[in-house]
């Protein structure tokens, strides 16, 4: 399907329209006297203020970013992406070569200058010792030392006119990045604090539940952003001497996103375009600039699309592979011919492409009506050229899945995303969709069903969850239009597949699958699933595939004769009949009692497939939290292991380990390995299986970038229309949304730009875990800082060791590269050199450290400044990240405070979330301390996963009894329980599962809740597909509500019983009043617990036989 003409037009038309108007998405504008600065397309301008003149200040293909003028607007600094690392530089206003001033790997994000322009202000979350957090730095403009300003943590911030004092924002936002979230009223809503360091005194700017952000000083105010009034985000003032507050802008239509000042006149961006007002709110104006320049994105380009591939299957014999990838559909050979592209539609999205059975026609989906999607068949003749293609529209809304083709070539099945099945017959005169199945609950966040076709097409087995959580292999009869059951309720059955003959179906069935079923809940980490492999004998008068041999000679089988030629041929050119396919029968009544174990062990087993030989083949994937490698959470599914169960020696045998996925041939006799990151192989399917790769090196497609925008524009808006939990959209006018947003798409530049464009979009919902990002972005060849696990000051001239995070000492993924035994430094050292380059006067550690992660470096020491005293060498391996390093040092530090304060009466367990992390702090803190009995679980900053219910569970169990060892001590049912007090600490950077955690623990009654109100997320993600160039988009499915039956947490988040501001005095002293606070509520109470709960001692017994 080529381009149409009307698309061309409108793509014209609208690039017509955009010359002719002032230019749209620029962001971030910075004033001086006599300049304006802003961000467009990733790059930064400078113009006069009123918008006139503007130039290219910047044109690198990495992102630049806050821009900031210097006192004396001769300077600007700005952040930028080089080398795929985030920080500060600063370019002269008349241009030139930007100067680096940070290279460590932490994201440093410029907020302002220091009042005399000889230091940039910026924000890190460099030394953050729990994440979620920033902290602000100063940096000299002639390089150096970056010194921290204060331990309190800080997103953003700006020095009053005389230096002395700084507004900040201390939280982080939940609108922000990839997540779009508009007038968010969770916990995540910062308020502007105002501190001065040096006389040690703070206030906070009158604040309400609402987002404040972007403060900047006129004067002795303070201009910040608030979403406070509820409908947008305006520009709002603040008198720190008469403390009046007053509302400046009234923007109704798009939110204020930044802001700056110069004088009294402040520019700030509000729906793409650039305004001007004085603070006193006169003066207000809109700011036209008319950008005309080359974008390097706009160019159509040739892409790599095996980076993306959605799907690929082989042909009926083994010869091409259909591949979808970059929404298009491409066949490549195997051995011999040239790879095709069938369909070289930029613009347009063609998915889920299938060969027929028998190899000459191709069937994919297409949305090329637009926002919609059709199924696409096109034949192919010998030469492999492309047909004329038939079209079936679908169903507007609905957003399907092409899966599977039957071997006659009649029907299409396709799934929906309401959880249906739907078959397409294609032989009907016209053609519609007939329902087959519905699964009662999504099988797995992808929402699959499992199928396979009986080799005569009347039966499609397939799979359905079941209210019980429990999957069901069911058969759909196509001549009845019945669905019967196969399998037991009692099990979990997956993976159907006929055998060849059609004699047999195999699945997998688990009978400890139930307590693994509910994804969410916390309770499913580390249990491994043991699945068996089942045959049904499908006939009633049908046998076992396993069988006793008897060993006896086979009697002699008459082979069939040749068909006669046809007269005037030759003999040579006749050809044998074709085998017609046998009727399948299945006898449903008694299929129960002739189900057979076939002897291959009980494991994840899954995908399975019958090769033409009988062959049975399957993957065996590899469970979390049976080995660790320190190399969890990678892309794509757990590798698997592949094997090939023969029946005549009844065993499975290990064919290939570290397999992503595979599918057989149509005549089952080639195999398609799918190895992960866009490597595929293909095979013989027979015991040997060596597989060779496909290549890939031509598999591109030519990209229209402008007309591939609109469709992942478009996809964007249909998707969250199609999967979004609720079909009303809570009311939000979806249509006015779309055409409200689509003028800004004529002024994206590139495709970061389209990202921010549609978050903004998605954000209208005003919903939590609505996110987007990634897709064809650019991408910097990385070059990796490394760090050594420690903080540093500057004394004398020179970098001073001040902390070493030494790591765990059993976490053999966690450990300091300076605390390796033999080659360890020491808390006070001075840092000299660098693999023999000195560290002295502007120069940076962190640049000496460039491109040496893992490296062998040499690092000098000394006991004093000037390197006379204790002077030394010592080599050490530098590491990418040392967040987790820090982390740990976080929590041992709390939890000796907790055990110090408490006389090692209270126990402190923390969380950094509620998946595999969250499970393996709380596994490993909790059950070292259960001797104590009294408890603090720490929340704050939770990065959420699943709903904690372990957790929960196992505090709130109620005290059964206890066992009386003869000479060991007493024991409990259950053991290893805390029954005295509980408290939980929280803040706003505790979200989702960070949200639910605390709900249920006060809704069980086992504590307070101390700290801050949580985020306030719990609508869950995501069960919608990537992007067509790999972006993704999240779409919230599912939601939260309570037994009362009330919408609750989302947008609200979990308040606090005791709330505790975390007081940034005190944080700068080294002291956390939150966990101060929770000390003394747990000790308060702990003399009011029950000493005889539970009873340690047991009385002797009364009487013999008593």
């Amino acid at each position: 399907m080529r381009h149409p003409l009307a698309l061309a037009a409108s793509l014209l038309a609208a690039s017509l329209s955009v010359s002719a108007a002032p230019t749209g998405l620029l962001r971030q504008p910075a004033v001086s006297a006599q300049h304006l600065a802003f961000v467009h397309g990733g790059d930064l301008w400078v113009a006069d203020r009123s918008g006139a003149h503007p130039r290219r200040l910047t044109s690198h293909a990495a992102s630049e970013f806050a821009p900031r003028f210097s006192p004396d607007g001769q300077r600007i600094a700005f952040s930028a992406a080089y080398d795929g690392n985030v920080d500060v530089y600063v370019v002269p206003v008349a241009g030139g070569t930007p100067q680096r001033l940070t290279w460590h790997p932490g994201r440093d994000v410029v907020s302002r200058w220091s009042r005399d322009g000889q230091r940039v202000l910026f924000a890190s979350p460099r030394e953050v010792l729990n994440g979620r957090s920033n902290q602000l730095y100063e940096v000299p403009v002639g390089g150096g030392f970056e010194r921290k300003v204060m331990e309190a943590q800080a997103f953003e911030g700006s020095w009053s006119p005389d230096g002395q004092r700084l507004a900040y924002r201390p939280y982080n936002m939940a609108y922000a990045g990839p997540s779009g979230w508009r007038l968010h009223r969770g916990g995540s809503t910062p308020p502007v604090w105002i501190v001065d360091p040096v006389r040690q005194t703070w206030a906070a700017i009158p604040h309400v539940n609402a987002s404040d952000s972007n403060p900047v000083w006129v004067g002795d105010e303070v201009v910040f952003i608030s979403d406070r009034d509820g409908k947008a985000a305006n520009l709002f003032v603040f008198h720190t001497k008469t403390q009046a507050l007053r509302q400046l802008t009234r923007e109704t239509s798009w939110d204020v996103k930044s802001v700056d000042a110069h004088g009294s006149t402040l520019v700030y961006e509000a729906g793409g375009r650039l305004k001007s007002i004085q603070v006193d709110g006169s003066g207000a104006a809109d700011l036209a600039v008319d950008l005309r320049a080359d974008s390097p994105q706009l160019r159509a380009q040739w892409k790599d699309a095996a980076g993306s591939i959605e799907g690929a299957s082989l042909s009926a014999t083994g010869k091409r592979v259909v591949i979808s990838a970059r929404g298009e559909v491409f066949t490549v050979p195997v051995k011999d011919g040239s790879l095709r592209n069938l369909t070289e539609t930029s613009g347009v999205r063609e998915k889920d492409a299938l060969w027929s059975p028998d190899g000459q026609r191709i069937a994919y989906l297409s949305d090329a009506s637009g926002r919609r999607h059709q199924v696409v068949i096109r034949p192919q003749n010998d030469a492999g050229q492309p047909g004329p293609a038939v079209t079936h529209l679908l169903p507007a809304d609905d957003y399907f899945t092409l899966r599977a083709w039957s071997p006659d070539g009649q029907r299409l099945i396709l799934a929906d995303q309401r959880l249906q099945l739907h078959a397409l017959d294609l032989k009907a005169a016209k053609p519609a969709l007939q329902r087959i199945a519905v699964s009662p609950r999504r099988q797995g966040f992808g929402g699959g069903f499992d199928l396979s076709f009986s080799p005569d097409s009347r039966f499609l087995a397939t799979t359905i969850r079941e209210a019980n959580h429990l999957t069901r292999v069911v058969v759909f009869d196509f001549q009845t239009g019945q669905l019967q059951p196969v399998s037991d309720p009692l099990v979990s059955a997956e993976n159907p597949v006929f055998s060849r003959k059609g004699d047999l179906l195999f699945f997998t069935a688990s009978t400890n699958a139930g307590p693994t079923r509910v994804g969410l809940d916390m309770s499913t980490q580390e249990r491994p699933l043991r699945a068996g492999v089942y045959a049904a004998v499908l006939a009633a008068d049908g046998a076992s595939p396993l069988l006793p041999k008897a060993g006896d000679e086979e009697a002699p089988k008459d082979e069939p004769k040749p068909a006669a030629p046809a007269a005037g041929t030759k003999p040579e050119a006749a050809k044998a009949p074709e085998p017609k396919v046998k009727p399948v029968r299945i006898d449903f009544a008694g299929l129960a009692q002739r189900i057979v174990p076939l002897p291959i062990p009980e494991r994840d087993n899954q995908a399975l497939a019958v090769a033409a030989d009988g062959a049975l083949w399957l993957l065996d994937r590899r469970q979390p939290g049976i080995v660790r490698d320190g190399n969890a959470g990678g892309d794509g599914p757990a590798p698997a292991d592949l094997h090939r169960f023969d029946f005549e020696e009844r065993k499975a045998k290990l064919v290939r380990a570290g397999v992503a996925d595979f599918s057989l041939s149509g005549d089952g006799k080639k195999l398609l390995l799918d190895l992960g990151r866009g490597r595929l192989e293909v095979a013989d399917a027979d015991a040997k299986a060596d597989a060779k790769p496909l290549d890939l090196s031509g598999l591109k497609a030519r990209i229209d970038p402008r007309a591939e925008w609109k469709q992942i524009f478009d996809e964007t808006w249909w998707m969250q229309k199609a999967f979004f939990y609720d079909p009303a959209m809570h009311g939000l006018d979806w249509d006015g949304v779309y055409q409200r947003y689509l003028p800004l798409l004529a002024h994206v530049q590139r495709r970061e730009d389209l990202n921010e464009l549609l978050v903004e979009m998605i954000g209208e919902l005003q919903v939590g875990h609505n996110r987007l990002g990634g897709g064809d972005v650019h991408q910097e060849t990385p070059v990796p800082v490394g760090l050594l696990g420690a903080d540093f000051t500057h004394e004398q001239g020179a970098w001073r060791i001040a902390k070493i995070h030494t790591g765990d000492a059993f976490n053999p993924f966690l450990r300091s590269p300076l605390a390796v035994p033999g080659q360890a430094a020491q808390v006070g050292d001075f840092l000299l050199a660098v693999n023999g380059q000195a560290l002295s006067g502007t120069r940076n550690l962190y640049a000496l450290l460039e491109n040496q992660v893992g490296k062998q470096v040499t690092l000098t020491l000394a006991k004093s400044a000037d390197g006379t005293q204790g002077r030394r060498q010592i080599v050490v391996q530098p590491i990418a990240n040392e967040a987790a390093l820090r982390q740990w040092t976080w929590v041992e530090r709390n939890r000796e405070a907790v055990d110090k304060a408490s006389g090692g009466k209270v126990a402190y367990v923390y969380l950094p979330d509620t998946g595999a992390g969250g499970f393996t702090y709380f596994n490993r803190m909790y059950f070292a301390q259960a001797d104590k009995p009294a408890l603090i679980v720490d929340d704050r900053r939770n990065g959420g996963g699943q709903a904690a219910n372990y957790i929960t569970e196992l505090l709130a169990r109620p005290y059964l009894g206890s066992w009386k060892d003869r000479d060991g001590l007493v024991f409990d049912t259950p053991g290893s329980a805390i029954y005295g007090p509980k408290a939980m600490l929280i803040d706003q950077d505790a979200g989702s599962g960070g949200d639910f955690l605390p709900y249920a623990f006060k809704r069980l009654g086992l504590g307070p809740l101390i700290g801050k109100r949580t985020w306030g997320g719990l609508i869950g993600i995501s069960a919608n597909p990537p992007l067509i160039d790999g972006g993704f988009v999240t779409v919230p499915f599912f939601r939260f509500f309570t037994p009362e039956g009330e919408w609750r947490i989302e947008n609200e988040g979990v308040a606090p019983d005791l709330e505790v501001e975390l007081d940034p005095l005190a944080v700068n002293a080294g002291r956390d009043p939150q966990l101060e606070a929770a000390i003394a509520d747990v000790l308060r109470r702990l003399p009011q617990a029950d000493p005889n709960l539970p009873r340690k001692q047991a009385p002797a017994p009364a009487a013999l036989g008593k």
